[in-house]
């Protein structure tokens, strides 16, 4: 699977995504049900990667899962397959959290039945949880891979509303820190973090936020069930930049559609091409040079 390699630098989604210049840009508070968030105490989570299939150089990736429980009881766990056609899980799972902490090895298979697949793992109980997979190829004398975390569903980036006086900063997600072509390679993943679905783009910005050089494509549109994803390869394959700074200076800017419904997260992976080593850059909000807003959590 094409995919598997570029997604295992995924680190530290917890860290970009929660801090966000404006409270308008996240998804409003619970208000009742698993997939408005956390309520009273409930929590949906978002991994955005659950793997488990043939890799390059012979690899196998599989995903492990831990859960941490404040309480005890169910967890359920969802499956949805990246480029799926509607929200329906691909496969689902209930899970006994009865220690404080829950570890599931080969979670797809062993847990959701799946020989394989490559999408995202959503993890809803009815009292605090958080959850950390690990990515890893199991073949060879050793395994190598990268841990992530799950964010909280109603953490997403929403859309411009219609009507008013917005910048369009406040509701983009910028990644910067790319390594350009052709000793890289910068795959770039959207995740719906919402039943609705999302609709938007993704576009290749030049250090000044303007539209770079080159012949390869500079806007992606994506269609997103909700909680599916789509992986755009290969972005900045004949991008450059106009400044002296070079191709390194090239950022990455998400946006939804105006007025459009659902939420995202977002991150691209930067990959070696001589090592197939990789490091994620993830979706920020603190990137649109408006500065950083108080609130964490509100209504849209």
């Amino acid at each position: 699977m094409r995919y598997l390699r570029s997604i295992l630098g995924m680190v530290a989604l917890a860290v970009s995504l929660v801090s966000v210049p404006a409270v308008a840009q996240m998804g409003g508070g619970g208000t009742g049900g698993p997939t408005d968030g956390m309520t009273n105490g409930s929590e949906d989570l978002i991994i955005p990667a659950g793997v488990r299939g043939e890799g390059k150089l012979s690899s196998f990736f599989v995903t492990d899962l831990w859960i941490k429980a404040t309480g005890t009881g169910t967890a359920t766990l969802y499956f949805h397959a990246a480029d799926a056609a509607s929200s329906a899980p691909a496969a689902t799972t209930t899970v006994n959290l009865t220690q404080p902490i829950t570890y599931l090895p080969d979670v797809v298979q062993a847990n959701f039945g799946l020989a394989s697949g490559f999408g995202a793992i959503r993890v809803v109980a009815s009292f605090p949880i958080s959850a950390t997979v690990r990515v890893y190829n199991q073949t060879g004398a050793g395994a190598y891979g990268l841990a992530f975390t799950g964010m909280p569903s109603r953490m997403g980036m929403t859309s411009m509303p219609m009507g008013g006086s917005h910048g369009t900063d406040e509701y983009a997600m910028y990644m910067l820190g790319l390594l350009p072509e052709p000793g890289n390679r910068v795959n770039v993943n959207v995740v719906s973090t919402s039943p609705t679905g999302a609709t938007g783009v993704v576009e290749i910005v030049d250090a000044d936020g303007s539209s770079p050089a080159g012949s390869g494509a500079k806007s992606l549109p994506f269609n997103l069930a909700g909680f599916s994803s789509h992986q755009f390869n290969d972005v900045l394959l004949n991008v450059h930049s106009k400044f002296t700074a070079g191709d390194a200076g090239l950022q990455i800017r998400v946006r939804m559609n105006q007025g459009g419904a659902g939420m995202v997260m977002s991150y691209a992976v930067v990959n070696d091409n001589a090592t197939n080593d990789g490091y994620v850059v993830m979706g920020s909000m603190m990137n649109g040079g408006r500065g950083m807003g108080t609130g964490m959590t509100g209504a849209r």
